[in-house]
């Protein structure tokens, strides 16, 4: 059965044990099975503290990064080698926190774009590194959830055709797609239909409303895209990915402007709502 998440970044873009427990248990109180936590500039230490918190509470997690001072596909031997380290230390910290799930955009640097479309050269540099990791994250008991975004944020990976085609020549069974519905609203023409066509190769969902605000509002989670999601094998997470009024290292890249609900609770709850009714 479906696991319901919530990603923290709704609040916050830097989630530590000792600033955070007060949030972690109110959202955990709304009803969540389980939460996402960022995981940018964590130790390994830090990860172990939420991890424990976690098993304290009998409480499944998942984690959530981004690239977004290396880049696996640049020009520079060392800078692609730093990309691969950045990632094994993501690795670390999702193990470190009791997590089987590391999900983000980690086919490239989060913004990065070259002026031009990419190169094979480009491309191949992106497998070998996703390949690396999750070798890596196999002796671990991690699995990479690979997020394709939208052509504003990125450009190696943009759609589900994209994705299905890098995940099978990463070829890991560790290794598959984390789907956003807001990034294929964008770039979908029909959401449900790709759904359906990567969830063969899908790790993990996120529930993102068309403008990034409360799930159910908008037109890039409907009904036929639980239908479809109800009618597959998938049995993972649903996790609401969403923004408002926190993450302020988030609001450049992801350009977000502006506030979506009245407050980040109302809109984590009311998501949460629609998700449980979505999936009866």
């Amino acid at each position: 059965m479906y696991k319901l998440g919530m990603n923290l970044l709704l609040w916050t873009d830097a989630v530590r044990l000792d600033g955070d427990k007060d949030l972690m248990d109110k959202v955990l109180g709304m009803g969540f099975d389980g939460l996402e936590v960022p995981i940018m500039g964590m130790e390994v230490s830090e990860a172990k503290e939420i991890g424990d918190y976690f098993k304290e509470r009998n409480v499944p997690c998942t984690a959530i990064s981004v690239l977004g001072d290396v880049n696996p596909i640049s020009e520079d031997a060392d800078v692609r080698e730093a990309a691969y380290k950045t990632m094994c230390h993501f690795i670390d910290c999702t193990q470190a926190m009791g997590a089987t799930i590391l999900c983000g955009p980690f086919d490239q640097q989060l913004g990065y774009f070259s002026g031009v479309r990419p190169t094979k050269q480009e491309w191949d540099w992106s497998v070998q590194c996703t390949k690396r990791a999750s070798e890596y994250a196999l002796d671990k008991g991690v699995v990479l959830a690979i997020e394709p975004l939208n052509r504003f944020e990125q450009y190696i990976l943009n759609t589900v055709e994209d994705g299905v085609r890098y995940i099978k020549q990463v070829d890991m069974p560790n290794a598959g797609l984390l789907l956003d519905t807001m990034h294929m609203n964008v770039e979908e023409l029909d959401i449900a239909k790709a759904l359906e066509v990567g969830l063969p190769y899908t790790k993990h969902i996120h529930i993102s409303e068309n403008n990034r605000g409360i799930p159910g509002t908008g037109h890039a989670c409907g009904k036929d895209v639980f239908d479809v999601i109800k009618d597959s094998d998938y049995d993972g997470w649903l996790t609401i990915e969403a923004f408002n009024e926190g993450a302020p290292s988030m609001q450049g890249p992801l350009h977000l402007w502006r506030t979506f609900a009245p407050s980040d609770d109302a809109l984590a709850e009311q998501g949460l709502s629609y998700m449980k009714e979505m999936t009866k």
